[in-house]
């Protein structure tokens, strides 16, 4: 069942749209090195029922009535284990660049402001992409670099389990995207 999306997981979209744009390739930097990667399914990384078992109850599916009204986008699945009132989001939000290159840049700089809203508690997390932040305070993400891609994973609700879940869907994301088995069909 699908539902509105509530201000808590805007919030999480707006800043993961914000970031998307900050520190992209100039006009004038060569594009030689520019090979995507193919179109990448957010759900094909995060499915219903992974979602379900990690949050260890039922889960829906959300989206906003600009979904509804255009059908889903393909970068992002969001899921809520929670109700309205007090949901409890897993999702993630794939960030494909022209290159490598510019996914780097755009990631380094979007570290200080990510510590910014995190009330300067910015944690980097080993053993994912080349390289990954947890945002914790109450934007609770993981920002997973791999890539031309930058991955935004938002856990949220599960008090003293959100970095633990974010780094599971972090994970099994990046197998996939590495397996090339996640590719918007």
């Amino acid at each position: 069942m699908t539902r509105p999306l509530d201000r808590t997981l805007w919030t999480g979209l707006l800043l993961a749209g914000l970031l998307a744009g900050c520190g992209g390739a100039s006009d004038s930097e060569p594009q030689a090195e520019a090979t995507p990667t193919a179109p990448i399914n957010a759900c094909a990384l995060l499915t219903f029922d992974e979602a379900q078992a990690i949050a260890g109850e039922p889960v829906a599916g959300l989206s906003s009535t600009l979904d509804d009204a255009r059908g889903r986008d393909p970068s992002q699945c969001v899921y809520n284990a929670g109700t309205l009132e007090a949901p409890r989001i897993l999702g993630i939000n794939v960030r494909q660049f022209p290159s490598a290159r510019a996914a780097q840049r755009t990631f380094e700089s979007s570290k200080s402001y990510l510590d910014n809203l995190g009330g300067g508690k910015l944690v980097e997390v080993p053993g994912l992409g080349e390289e990954a932040v947890w945002v914790g305070a109450r934007i609770q993400q993981l920002h997973v670099l791999r890539g031309d891609i930058v991955l935004v994973i938002t856990s949220q609700g599960q008090p003293g389990k959100d970095l633990e879940a974010a780094k599971k869907i972090a994970a099994q994301a990046v197998e996939r995207m590495a397996a090339g088995t996640a590719a918007s069909g």
